[in-house]
């Protein structure tokens, strides 16, 4: 392995995996030359599907982060009705105005912000997300900066637009392959939704210990489920087998890897892509996901501290779902047994230890996950 073809990525950009956060830290600089009393500018995402309005990337004057934050959009009505309004709010004084306790505004405070311009970003008549402008002076935003900042965040949230219609386009085109692969594996049921959730839920647990950004962390939930999109080269002799392989079947079951490597690469080059954080995410977890720590994996054989961390995440939430839910070949497994089962897999150093324990640990929220997508009959 060469540091060329996987990047073990973190909360950290490199040369090697541009990012949005960086994007927007030269966008702070350039507003700062003319206000430098702006300390903050932040960009949450807000995904339709779920009313979920997530912290996405920020660049902060301190170094200080609010990341690992989400909430309904219901539940925030002061932004909900800008959004309905598609209209900016300025605040002030955040002390004063903001009397609500929130875990936003409470950070807000707790960091000494003091004035908030708050635009709303639309793709077309969708809700895209928010874009927070924040100074530690108060009543810091006038109208004619008010103004300019508005016309400025067009320029910000077309960085961010087009980076989520490029990460679109990829999801997109290669759920079309995963679907195809979907319909044609019957072990499949709800499998990649809960793998998303699964993933999702061990990227937030280990944000902390690993430095990881929410860009990457929503990256991981974001392709997680794309891991065996290498399946649909397989022949329906091999993979719809109702039966265990035989050895001359296991080496075509396994070029599902290359398979899917070399899709998500030619995609990458299309969208001139391959040089971003996305990118290599989704190409290490389409890459990686069956190696194993102690070097029995395919297909490189690669070490626990080779694996990028996405694809080991990714490896967990794959086990675990296939141990506790019904197959054509087993049963579901109790608790107990997965538990023990996965214990043996980390002493033997074929698992994340780390991935394993906060992924048990979460047992109220792998028991919401299983509800919400438990597999239809």
């Amino acid at each position: 392995m060469t540091s060329t073809t996987y990047h073990a990525l973190g909360g950290a950009a490199t040369p090697a995996s541009a990012n949005l956060e960086s994007q927007l830290k030269t966008v702070h600089g350039a507003i700062s030359s003319r206000y430098p009393g702006i300390d903050r500018v932040a960009l949450a995402a807000y995904d339709p599907r779920t009313d979920a309005l997530k912290t996405f990337v920020s660049s902060n004057r301190d170094g200080m982060h609010l990341d690992h934050y989400e909430a309904k959009l219901q539940n925030v009505p002061s932004l909900k009705v800008l959004a309905d309004g598609r209209m900016s709010r300025v605040v002030d004084d955040i002390d004063t105005s903001l009397a609500a306790s929130t875990q936003h505004t409470d950070w807000l405070k707790r960091h000494a912000y003091r004035s908030s311009l708050t635009v709303p970003i639309f793709k077309g008549n969708q809700l895209a997300g928010f874009l927070f402008f924040d100074s530690k002076q108060p009543h810091f935003f006038s109208a004619d900066m008010t103004e300019f900042l508005e016309m400025f965040s067009h320029l910000i949230a077309q960085l961010y637009l087009l980076q989520l219609q490029v990460v679109s386009g990829m999801v997109g085109t290669v759920q079309m392959a995963s679907g195809l692969s979907r319909i044609r594996d019957l072990e499949t049921g709800q499998h990649l939704e809960r793998m998303a959730a699964y993933s999702h839920l061990m990227a937030l647990k280990l944000a902390e210990s690993h430095s990881l950004t929410d860009e990457f962390i929503e990256y991981v939930f974001l392709f997680a489920p794309l891991h065996d999109v290498g399946k649909v080269g397989i022949p329906d002799r091999v993979l719809l087998k109702p039966g265990k392989l035989d050895g001359d079947e296991w080496v075509i079951m396994r070029r599902h890897v290359a398979i899917g490597e070399s899709i998500v690469v030619q995609m990458g080059c299309d969208l001139q892509m391959e040089n971003g954080l996305a990118f290599d995410v989704m190409r290490n977890i389409v890459t990686c996901h069956h190696e194993r720590g102690d070097g029995s994996g395919y297909p490189h054989g690669l070490l626990m501290d080779q694996i990028p961390l996405e694809a080991r995440i990714v490896a967990v939430a794959d086990v675990y779902d296939a141990l506790s839910n019904v197959r054509p070949y087993k049963p579901a497994w109790t608790e107990a047994h997965i538990i023990q089962e996965l214990d043996q897999e980390v002493a033997s150093g074929r698992l994340d230890g780390e991935c394993v324990r906060v992924l048990m640990e979460a047992t109220a929220e792998r028991a919401r996950i299983q509800l919400q997508f438990a597999d239809r009959p």
